[in-house]
């Protein structure tokens, strides 16, 4: 039975919304990176939230992962209630986790000022990174509408059955391909910060592309295969010759494709996509392209297929390499993941809280 509207519930529901429109919304960025870019886009934000009459505190983000602890902080012993990240999903990801390591995470709302190259969780709820968006972006904000998102956790274990680490993951895991990529592109980043003249030509997605040739043309694609035997959710599925194995918390992964389109932040599950070899990337890339005008059906007319995506809400994986004696590597949300055999990945259904559209859809 619904329950009346009473005087005092009114007067409290009023009360509460006084309080937090009063609050001032705690900004964190880092106005060091991308070469000076990210301070200006700061001041910007900053005029704009003064236009707008939004009150505000801004604070830099910290080196060393030390913006994870200065966010909980910020929740637990000053009483914000609403934190808002500008930058890339790297910011996204120290924020989120000060959030969801904070007393009560589900009280706290998280807006999203996103200015990164892949904005994977901007994107899978309609929020651009232009800076054009800007003002779109802050009215979102100041709307208030919010959604819930189920959070990713995952967990190494090593050869004796002990824990290695347990972190947070918010858009995506990846192992093989994807994570290999990754590290080839640190191992680049790393070198031409040493040329200065390089450093300006070769950054962002200059780097993603020449690190994804340079691996998928030499190494997973044709030799570097592995196995794996998954378990979902009490299920164990068998698989050999991969190249690559994707696990996508968010609608939007990469940029650009959709591993599954019937998902939500909110269902409480997570999508695993393997793959295996030339063509299996091929025809997944095309099928689940957010652009794609191509079905599953006219692929299987022509004799092309995939290997079928798995979901559920806990995975058990084990990796296995007969022919190559070093790990696999290993990536959580764009940054590199500790190497083991054995990992276990669960689902915190809606425990982050985030600001967005009203009518969003995924861009």
């Amino acid at each position: 039975m619904m329950r009346a509207m009473t005087r005092s519930n009114l007067s409290d529901t009023h009360e509460r919304t006084s309080r937090r429109a009063a609050k001032p919304l705690l900004l964190v960025g880092n106005p060091t990176s991308q070469s000076g870019k990210a301070a200006r886009r700061i001041e910007l934000v900053i005029d704009l939230m003064n236009q707008k009459g939004v009150a505000h505190e801004f604070r830099s983000t910290l080196p060393d992962g030390r913006t994870v602890r200065m966010v909980r902080d910020a929740i637990n012993e000053e009483g914000f209630d609403t934190i808002v990240y500008m930058g890339g999903d790297g910011t996204f990801y120290e924020v989120a986790t000060g959030i969801c390591t904070s007393g009560n995470p589900t009280n706290i709302r998280l807006g999203m000022l996103p200015s990164g190259t892949a904005n994977d969780q901007g994107k899978s709820f309609g929020i651009s990174s232009l800076e054009s968006s800007l003002g779109d972006n802050i009215n979102t904000i100041i709307e208030g509408h919010t959604e819930t998102l189920d959070v990713g956790q995952v967990t190494a274990i090593d050869v004796d059955g002990k824990v290695m680490s347990t972190d947070f993951f918010f858009d995506s895991l990846g192992w093989g391909l994807s994570a290999a990529i990754l590290a080839f592109r640190n191992r680049e980043l790393k070198l031409v910060k040493k040329m200065p003249l390089w450093r300006e030509m070769y950054r962002d997605q200059a780097v993603y592309v020449r690190a994804a040739m340079h691996e998928l043309a030499l190494h997973w694609a044709t030799r570097d295969r592995f196995a794996a035997e998954i378990e979902v959710d009490g299920v164990v599925h068998n698989f050999e010759k991969l190249s690559d194995i994707v696990v996508s918390n968010t609608m939007v992964y990469a940029g650009e494709w959709i591993i599954d389109s019937q998902s939500s932040a909110s269902d409480g599950l997570i999508e695993l996509a393997p793959f295996s070899g030339l063509r299996d990337w091929t025809s997944k890339l095309i099928l689940q392209h957010k652009k794609a005008l191509i079905t599953e059906e006219m692929l299987n007319r022509i004799g092309v297929s995939h290997t079928p995506n798995l979901q559920g809400k806990f995975f058990k994986i084990h990796l296995l390499r007969p022919s190559v004696d070093k790990r696999l590597p290993a990536q959580r949300d764009g940054e590199e993941f500790v190497a083991a055999d054995d990992y276990l990945v669960n689902v915190l259904p809606r425990l982050l809280t985030v600001i967005v559209p009203r009518d969003f859809h995924w861009i």
